[in-house]
């Protein structure tokens, strides 16, 4: 049986089916509780313990989100194209341009799952992982730039650079900038994050997010115009990379769009290695 996912009980049944599938991308009960409330439009569905939907705001104007997942040993009794079914009603109703989705490149089967429902690729994410030795050792400064921890006087600064990277990520389809509400709540509600400080203006800004236990992600790592090609990037990461190892981490992962090919370099010459991508795919409602 499908039903909405919005007491706290099946919302937890929503995460688990999640997890299950998505472990390096956890999600928690008191994460989705406040996303319903902020989001109107949103909508969560559970069947039993094998199944979970989301139709959701995209980072982009004109697009809705659309999620299924299915546990494997659920899969081919029709419990996804239901869940789809509902989704797509729901979403129909809310007008938007196009239905946005992401699928692992290592799921040939699922895929293909999307194929049939009128979803085409438009993009890839490249997973990168680090595992974390624990003896990583914090980067000099460069030159007259250093890193510091972010605190809340920085943070007006810290979002107008964020605005500015933003702005110029290679996709396929519009980026809209998080409001400084949103940044704030999701961007950085990780155990630490940083600033490059150059004097007293910030031309970089990265921040590390809780994955689950012993991990974590990079958010975006963002560099000033003005001060890029400096290695401040780099710099930000072997931070973020020793204050990981210091605290007691074992993994880092990051994400990055296929067509950054700047941002790839960085993180495999630190040592990350490539995982399947994520396929972005989308299609007209």
């Amino acid at each position: 049986m499908i039903r909405r996912a919005e007491s706290e009980a099946d919302l937890s049944t929503w995460c688990d089916v999640w997890n299950a599938i998505t472990p390096r991308e956890p999600v928690r009960v008191e994460d989705q509780v406040r996303r319903l409330a902020r989001q109107p439009e949103r909508l969560q569905l559970v069947t039993g313990g094998v199944g979970a939907g989301l139709v959701a705001p995209s980072d982009s104007s004109g697009r809705l989100f659309v999620m299924v997942r299915v546990v494997p040993e659920a899969r081919r009794r029709g419990v996804g194209s239901a869940l789809f079914e509902r989704l797509l009603e729901h979403a129909r109703d809310l007008d938007p341009e196009w239905l946005s989705t992401h699928v692992s490149g290592a799921e040939p089967e699922s895929i293909a799952w999307a194929k049939r429902r009128g979803f085409a690729e438009y993009g890839r994410q490249v997973e990168l992982v680090l595992a974390l030795r624990g003896d990583e050792q914090q980067p000099e400064p460069i030159d007259s730039i250093h890193v510091v921890e972010l605190t809340e006087e920085l943070h007006d600064d810290a979002y107008e650079l964020t605005r500015e990277a933003w702005a110029d990520l290679p996709t396929d389809v519009q980026v809209d900038t998080p409001s400084y509400e949103v940044w704030l709540e999701e961007e950085i509600p990780g155990p630490v994050a940083f600033v490059a400080l150059a004097g007293d203006e910030v031309v970089g800004f990265a921040a590390l997010m809780e994955r689950g236990p012993g991990r974590l992600e990079h958010g975006l790592t963002a560099t000033r115009r003005s001060h890029r090609r400096r290695g401040i990037a780099t710099m930000l990461k072997r931070t973020e990379i020793a204050w990981a190892a210091e605290h007691g981490y074992r993994e880092l992962i990051t994400f990055t769009q296929d067509r950054n090919e700047s941002m790839q370099a960085i993180n495999l010459a630190l040592g990350f290695r490539p995982e399947p991508p994520w396929i972005s795919m989308r299609r007209r409602p």
